[in-house]
């Protein structure tokens, strides 16, 4: 039997966006990473009813040139010792580096895996026998809702304003089964999603 799983975007969701030169973009480096508040909370209810979570990123700093994979790497490491400090864990991470106008020739290609092409998720169902109709995706931007939508899972579209402009106004326009503005007011969503945990 397949079985069900909450799937998460990492950047915004799991951590805080960061503010350079103001412009808000992902941490550029591991000492900037800063957990978002209620992600302890909502980790810790699903890793207490043995619910599998799924980090899907989509993660194009290298191929844009911005950082070496060395750093990049780093910065994931730091993002789940984070969790493990408050003794929490995300089980599974499937991550796109490319970028279609990146800088790196090797990963500047149009990828299937790049949200919000459903192609990481549909992945991770075949790889980890995952049940997509009874899963939950959570994210924070119009391409997480989109990747959700194509895959066939349930939205959750975390609204906060950490972001630029145009993206905070995308969020807005975008279809997610549900939003909230806290991930405290996640948990009754998911609560009801996954109720007969």
């Amino acid at each position: 039997m397949n079985e069900r799983a909450f799937f998460i975007d990492r950047d915004g969701v799991v951590n805080r966006m960061t503010r350079y030169a103001g412009k808000w973009d992902s941490p550029q480096n591991p000492e900037d990473v800063r957990l978002v508040e209620g992600i302890v909370l909502l980790l810790g209810w699903l890793n207490s009813h043995g619910i599998m979570t799924v980090e899907i990123s989509n993660r194009p700093e290298v191929a844009k040139g911005k950082m070496n994979r060395v750093t990049s790497d780093a910065i994931e490491a730091r993002v789940h010792a984070l969790l493990a400090e408050q003794g929490v864990q995300v089980d599974h991470k499937y991550i796109c580096i490319h970028y279609p106008e990146g800088l790196v020739p090797e990963l500047a290609l149009e990828c299937e895996c790049r949200k919000p092409k459903p192609g990481l998720l549909l992945q991770a169902a075949r790889e980890l026998n995952i049940d997509l109709a009874g899963s939950v995706f959570l994210g924070d931007k119009a391409s997480d809702v989109g990747a959700g939508k194509a895959a066939g899972v349930i939205t959750i579209l975390y609204q906060h304003t950490d972001d630029e402009l145009q993206k905070v106004e995308g969020v807005k326009k975008a279809d997610a089964n549900y939003k909230v503005n806290s991930l405290r007011g996640i948990l009754p969503v998911i609560k009801g999603v996954f109720r007969q945990v």
